[in-house]
């Protein structure tokens, strides 16, 4: 019986010592017996015995299980190397039919650029060709015209949300101030002529990308526009605090119409909305572009809210090192 490694080693140590004990005891008690000392016969001969006990039980209960625990280490072995062989394989394959995915995305929503303009120009041309046509056909047309602008905007966004999972990232320090400062400046116009109390602290810096994090805080604000467009008075505010580990975690709530925490789970799903479309405009692509970006970035991206009383939205990153 071969026996590799440490195990092996004790096994043949075991039996060295028995071999070399045996001759020893088998001698004394042989001369024990030549003398007549009984004592010393009965003594070598319960030590020959329990030499001979240790022998059966060493081959039984020690040798066997060792050998059988050799085999059962090199199996588990064997099977790791296959479950990381195999995890290998399909992480490749998913990462493979992410990207033809986001391709495929890309594409379509590229080439369905050009009909949907043609489709929009030649409503619009044959509305305004149509001077004495009635009502209801001019009711068409806009109707033709408004849902291809719509679909446009989905495109957009589309487009949009396949750039986010194919752009490269940049990690670098980022600060969020400025950055909010800028997203602010380009969501100016969604807030002009409107009662807003903007209420804005002060924020960290946070380890991320900046193009990508810009791209959270326009959606981000946006929405909170978009949502409390029915108050008369609207309130946004913009903080941050520590989380877990220590990453910051950045709030943007409103006052505005909010939602009900039983269908949280499809705030960031693609094409979700938990809101008619003649009460908010809007694709369902922008939350879902967001959770994206904050998940390619390490972060993590949850929202709260109660209807009629407005919404919460938490993003927390990765501090900068100071």
């Amino acid at each position: 019986m071969k026996l590799p490694g440490p195990l092996g080693l004790r096994a043949r140590l075991l039996l060295f010592v028995l071999i070399a004990v045996a001759p020893v005891i088998g001698i004394t008690v042989y001369n024990a017996l030549e003398q007549e000392r009984a004592a010393e016969f009965i003594l070598g001969l319960f030590a020959l015995v329990c030499v001979a006990l240790v022998w059966i039980g060493g081959n039984l209960f020690l040798l066997r299980p060792i050998d059988q625990l050799v085999a059962t280490v090199r199996q588990m072995r064997r099977l790791n190397e296959e479950l990381e062989r195999c995890v290998v394989e399909r992480t490749a394959q998913l990462e493979a039919a992410n990207e033809e995915l986001e391709a495929l995305s890309y594409s379509v929503s590229h080439d369905l650029r050009a009909p949907l303009r043609h489709i929009d120009g030649f409503s619009k041309l044959m509305l305004e060709r149509s001077g004495g046509a009635d009502e209801r056909t001019a009711h068409y047309l806009r109707t033709i015209a408004n849902s291809a602008k719509r679909m446009g905007r989905l495109i957009d966004d589309l487009l949009a949300l396949s750039r986010t999972g194919r752009a490269e990232i940049r990690m670098q320090d980022v600060d969020l101030n400025d950055l909010m400062s800028d997203a602010r400046r380009e969501c100016a116009e969604g807030a002009q002529g409107r009662d807003i109390a903007w209420k804005v602290g002060e924020l960290p810096h946070v380890t991320g990308d900046r193009a990508l994090l810009r791209i959270v805080l326009v959606n981000l604000l946006s929405n909170a526009l978009k949502f409390t467009s029915k108050r008369d008075a609207a309130i946004i505010e913009v903080g941050a605090s520590r989380g877990e580990n220590g990453e910051a975690v950045v709030c943007v709530r409103d006052n505005g119409a909010g939602f009900d925490m039983r269908y949280a789970d499809k705030l960031f799903g693609v094409f979700q909305r938990l809101h008619r479309e003649d009460e908010f405009e809007g694709t369902g692509v922008g939350l879902a572009t967001v959770r994206r970006i904050v998940h390619r970035l390490g972060g993590r991206v949850w929202a709260q809210g109660e209807t009629g009383r407005g919404a919460a939205f938490y993003v927390a990153l990765k501090t900068a090192p100071e």
